[in-house]
Order: C-alpha cells, then sequence, then structure tokens
C-alpha cells in the first residue's frame, strides 16, 4: 500500500466517524466537508483518552464512539425528521450567482489548500514530530498498563508526554487502519489535517462575501472579494507555517483551527450551525497541543458571551441556557485529558513556574523575541481603526460580527503563548529561538484574516444596501443592542 493511498484510507476513516454529527450539527454545507475528518480526529482523541481513563484499545473506543455518535444522529432524525441535515442549513434567499459563488469558491480553496502540501513531496519529518508526535501513537496502540508505564517513564529525554493527544490518536487510528506504521504516514495525515483546518478557515470569508452581497447589494463583487481573499489567505498561511505545515509538527494544526474557531464563533452571524462549527473547531485546537488548549479556553469564553449577547445581559434565561451549557460541555471535554494527566502523574504534566523566575527579563526577552514575526499587525491595526470608523455601518448590516471580538481572540492567543514563556524556568534564550517561528502562527494568520475580512467589507460598501436604506441596520445581530424580530436564514456556507 502506497502513502497516499494510506493516507487516503486514513483520512477517510476519521471523516468517517465525523460525518454524521457534524451533518446534524452543521448541515448540509460545503464546509463539512472539511470539518468531517476534523470531527473524526476529535472521536479518536476522545477514544484515547476513554482508553487511558477506562481501559481497553484505542480502536474499540474509537469504533464505539463513531457508532454511538451515528445512532445517536440517525435516531434524532428518525423520532425528529424537522431537524435533518437540510434544516440545519435552510439556505438563503439567494440566486444562481450565489449558489455559483459557493461551489467556485469551495473548489478554489481546496485547489490552493491542496497546492499548500506540495512540501509532502519531500519525505521529511520534523524533530519534534518524530520525537513526540509520531512516536505516541505507537503507546496508544499498546495495552493499558504499558500506555501507562510510557505516560509516566521518569528515563525518557523526552518531557511533554502530557501533551494533549489529538495528533497521536489521529495517526494511531491511520496506522491501525492501514497496518503502516510508519512515520512518513503520521506526517502525511496529520497534513492533510491541517489542510481540513485550513480549507474551513478560508471558506468563512468566502461566507462573509456570499453574506455581504446577499444582504446588502446583490453584487458581485463582495463574493469575488471573498473568494479571491480566501485563496490568498491559504496561500499566506502556508508561507507562515511551512515547513511545519507539512513536516509532523503540531502548531500549525491547532493555530489554523483556532482562527477558524474565531471566525465561525465570532465573526459569522451567530446560529446554531455557526456556534457548531466553532465548537468542533476548538476542540481540535484544545486538544492538539498545550499553547491550543489555553487559547481555547479564552474562546469558549468569547463565543459564548457573544452568543449570550445584549439580551442575556438584560437577564433572558434563554439566552443564557445553551450557551452556558455549550461552554460547560467543552471545558469538561478540554480538561478530560490534563486531568488524567495529573492524576497519573504523567511525564511534563506539572508546571515549571517558580517564583525565583526572572519575570522581567523573561518579559523582555519574550517581547523581543516575538515581535519580528508580528510585523502583520502594523498593516492590520491601522487598517482595522479605518474600516472601524468608516466602513462598521456596512459591517452591521452584512451580519459580519464586530472587528473587537477577533482581536480580542488575538490578543488572548499571544498572551496566552507568552505567558507560557515568562512563567517557564527553562532557559528563555534558546527557547525562543527554536520555538519563536512556530508559537506565534495564531496571531499572524488571525490578523491576515482580519485583513481579509476587511477588504469583503470594503468591497460591499460602495454597492449599498439592497432597500437603499443606507445607514439604518436592517437586522440586529448579538453584537448590537439594537432588537429585530425579523428571521434571517443562516449564513454559514452553501447547501450542498
Amino acid at each position: 500500500m502506497t502513502t497516499v493511498i494510506a493516507t487516503t484510507a486514513a483520512i477517510c476513516s476519521l471523516a468517517a466517524a465525523g460525518a454524521l454529527p457534524v451533518l446534524a450539527a452543521v448541515g448540509l454545507q460545503w464546509v463539512s466537508v472539511t470539518l468531517a475528518p476534523l470531527a473524526g480526529a476529535l472521536v479518536a482523541t476522545l477514544a484515547a483518552t476513554a482508553s487511558l481513563t477506562f481501559g481497553g484499545s484505542l480502536m474499540s473506543w474509537f469504533v464505539a464512539l463513531s457508532a454511538l455518535g451515528a445512532a445517536t444522529v440517525f435516531g434524532l432524525w428518525v423520532v425528529r425528521p424537522d431537524l435533518g441535515p437540510r434544516h440545519a442549513s435552510p439556505g438563503r434567499a439567494a440566486g444562481a450567482l450565489d449558489r455559483v459563488a459557493g461551489i467556485v469558491g469551495f473548489l478554489m480553496v481546496i485547489g490552493a489548500c491542496a497546492w499548500s502540501l506540495r512540501g509532502l513531496r519531500s519525505p521529511t519529518v520534523g524533530f519534534d514530530a518524530r520525537a513526540l508526535w509520531v512516536m505516541r501513537p505507537g503507546w496508544f496502540l499498546q495495552s493499558h498498563a504499558h500506555l501507562l508505564v510510557d505516560l509516566k517513564a521518569r528515563g525518557l529525554v523526552l518531557t511533554q508526554s502530557a501533551y494533549p493527544p489529538l495528533v497521536s490518536a489521529s495517526a494511531a487510528v491511520a496506522w491501525k487502519v492501514t497496518g503502516i506504521h510508519t512515520a512518513r504516514l503520521g506526517v502525511t495525515t496529520v497534513a492533510v489535517l491541517n489542510a481540513c483546518a485550513l480549507a474551513t478557515a478560508a471558506m468563512a470569508l468566502v461566507e462573509c462575501g456570499r453574506g455581504a452581497a446577499v444582504r446588502l447589494a446583490r453584487s458581485w463583487l463582495p463574493i469575488a472579494v471573498g473568494i479571491v481573499s480566501a485563496v490568498l489567505v491559504v496561500v499566506v498561511a502556508a508561507g507562515v507555517t511551512e515547513p511545519f505545515l507539512t513536516n509532523g509538527y503540531a502548531d500549525p494544526l491547532w493555530s489554523l483551527a483556532a482562527v477558524g474557531a474565531v471566525a465561525f464563533g465570532l465573526q459569522l452571524r451567530d446560529s446554531p450551525s455557526a456556534r457548531a462549527a466553532a465548537v468542533v473547531l476548538i476542540l481540535v485546537a484544545g486538544t492538539t497541543k498545550d499553547e491550543g488548549f489555553a487559547t481555547a479556553v479564552a474562546l469558549v469564553v468569547l463565543v459564548a458571551a457573544r452568543s449570550i449577547g445584549w439580551a442575556g445581559l438584560r437577564g433572558d434565561r434563554k439566552r443564557w441556557a445553551i450557551p452556558v451549557t455549550v461552554a460547560v460541555a467543552e471545558f469538561a471535554v478540554l480538561l478530560w485529558w490534563p486531568t488524567m494527566m495529573r492524576v497519573i502523574g504523567a511525564r511534563g504534566a506539572s508546571s515549571a513556574f517558580t517564583t525565583r523566575t526572572d519575570l522581567a527579563h523573561r518579559t523582555t526577552a519574550t517581547v523581543h523575541g516575538m515581535s519580528p514575526y508580528l510585523h502583520v499587525l502594523i498593516l492590520a491595526l491601522p487598517l482595522a481603526a479605518v474600516g472601524g470608523l468608516l466602513l462598521s455601518g456596512v459591517r452591521r448590516r452584512s451580519r459580519i460580527g464586530n472587528d473587537l471580538w477577533a482581536w480580542a481572540a488575538l490578543a488572548v492567543g499571544l498572551g496566552a503563548v507568552g505567558a507560557v514563556l515568562v512563567a517557564s524556568t527553562s532557559p528563555i534564550g534558546p527557547w525562543i529561538l527554536s520555538t519563536v517561528h512556530r508559537i506565534t502562527e495564531f496571531p499572524i494568520l488571525e490578523a491576515w484574516w482580519i485583513i481579509g475580512v476587511w477588504a469583503v467589507v470594503g468591497a460591499a460598501g460602495p454597492t449599498g444596501p439592497i432597500d437603499g436604506s443606507a445607514g439604518m441596520p436592517q437586522a440586529a445581530d448579538l453584537d448590537s443592542p439594537v432588537p429585530t424580530t425579523a428571521p434571517v436564514a443562516d449564513p454559514v456556507g452553501v447547501s450542498a
């Protein structure tokens, strides 16, 4: 079996595990195609954690959880046919241009993502990938007793055994399904998951353009700019994340998933399918790496706050119930693995923080080490300020979330990574030199995504609202205190 065939089989297995839950929650959207493998990777993560917690093999749990998810979805559709996948994505009052734009946008984004994986032609396995991410899959395929020994043994030089399991669990499923236990297969499987996360985040830009065109102008310009911006974001992301995008590192996956979570959870119009997509992406980011975990925790709070909105702040308990319940469930999933690491005393599970750390020196070194990689902020910050002054009304009417949500997410993600560097006791100079490129990927990519959104808003600005009532909110979303009773169709993606 060639690597291409083995990787295809592995990704199809993951996609099969996640497809029905994604269809039930997100609906018949183009974005569901790229979310399904990521949801399957989450199933593998839960299987690995359940295997560690309760015993039993990873694949037994993977199959059982996949079957349980499928049975739950089918049962729901039998009892409530009105909650089928088309109900989750009712579509918009749009014409042929909107549908064609969705298809063209999807194909162009997928093509750009495929091009970004050209680095796989060179069979490279990164140092951390070989030392950690594609070594632990073998642990997950061993017995429960052996897994405990592998995670707790103090004799190994490797100190990050307690890292979240998504990458290694997905590679373990790939190994078991194909029978090929090679680092190369682990790298290619992770690379395709990276591409799925990148495509998902980029498709949100396509949706911004389509939504703006339908609600404001029925013009091709916002659509075209949205598609072009999405493709350019893919190209930029490939440059920012290489060579780690295709050599097995976990940093691109959590960073790209976090960008997608911000897009669907904090930028597109708040809706059940958008929140469902955000949940998948938040959990992917949080179960991939420690930096992703810290960022995911903050995103859970931000998405819940936006979903509660002004009505919730005024005391509407119905607006509190669902966001809070979803947030609690997300926290439960995110905390399950690190809690188990502390319970079993896994290697690398305890904090290295000490009050003797020279915080001032480490903070200065961290700021100076990161700043050369954050030059995109010099472009994004003034652009966002000008856009906020001139185009806030257009942005509000197009149902794109307030720009401050995205900047808050960028700030907490950057702050989480910086806090880890400052609080640790490892030598700060060598650590920054060896990791700063990877740990700044999320804020860099998020800044480029913000620029892409403002490009779409700017393209929609000259055309004006479709009913000619310039300057008047057509309906409020949860970023505005203006009430509305008019139903608005879900804009998350194209009906397949």
